[in-house]
């Protein structure tokens, strides 16, 4: 390991606040009732600009062939897929980044990105006006039933709630598969926490595996692959040892 990344964990935790500036994400902590009520809002406008900052250079260099961890996670989940989706809706599409990536990849593909951030969806609209997004919920998404050959979650179900719901609503809208793209997962028991995410309070899950794939399973989804994404081991920050991956589903 190396010096840099035994320093990273120890500044994140005695500084969450360096995710307004330098980390994408700090001061993880098991106390989520510490941060107060209504402290998990949706992304402020502010927010959305950090995140924007850091995802700018990350979307150019995938698509001058140098993509990070995760992105190379995500296109290898679409090229897993049996055949090739003509129409894609996107749950958690954030700013449009993941858009850039799956337009190049799938051109012939209809792409609908959804985030329930207005600054977030305003930005995507800004980036990539070609494409289609609309401000709308993962619980309630705004597609008819089996309407799109495939739904990706864009590493948003980890941040929901009630991730069960939406797992439910994949399932309902996709009429062929389902990527749950940047997933947590460990063999641990499911767990909430807290952090500092581009400096303002979020919520997260850790899923047990096998609790994840049983939700999947009672929805009607099966598990065709999986594909290793960023290094997000919680194991120094939280003592929970986790990977970050994709999972390739399809409807039974």
């Amino acid at each position: 390991m190396s010096v840099l990344s035994r320093l990273v964990p120890i500044a994140s935790q005695r500084f969450p606040k360096l995710s307004s500036r330098v980390l994408a994400s700090s001061g993880y902590t098991l106390d989520v009732d510490s941060f107060g009520d209504g402290a998990f809002s949706v992304w402020s406008d502010a927010t959305a600009r950090r995140q924007d900052r850091a995802w700018q250079p990350i979307i150019a260099d995938a698509l001058a062939g140098n993509p990070r961890e995760d992105v190379v996670s995500l296109h290898a989940a679409v090229d897993a897929l049996p055949a090739r989706p003509s129409s894609l809706l996107e749950s958690g599409c954030g700013g449009g980044y993941n858009s850039a990536v799956l337009t190049a990849w799938l051109p012939e593909a209809d792409y609908l990105g959804i985030d329930i951030s207005a600054s977030m969806i305003a930005l995507a609209t800004e980036h990539y006006p070609a494409q289609n997004f609309e401000v709308a919920s993962a619980y309630d998404l705004p597609a008819a039933d089996s309407s799109r050959d495939v739904v990706i979650d864009g590493v948003a179900l980890i941040h929901m709630p009630d991730w069960q719901r939406a797992v439910s609503e994949y399932a309902r809208v996709t009429r062929g598969h389902v990527i749950l793209h940047g997933v947590t997962v460990t063999e641990l028991p499911t767990t909430r926490f807290a952090k500092y995410a581009y400096g303002q309070p979020a919520q997260e899950f850790v899923f047990n595996r096998a609790e994840l794939l049983g939700v999947a399973e009672k929805n009607g989804l099966r598990l065709m692959s999986t594909h290793p994404g960023l290094d997000y081991d919680l194991a120094d920050y939280l003592g929970i040892p986790s990977v970050s991956e994709a999972w390739v589903l399809s409807l039974a």
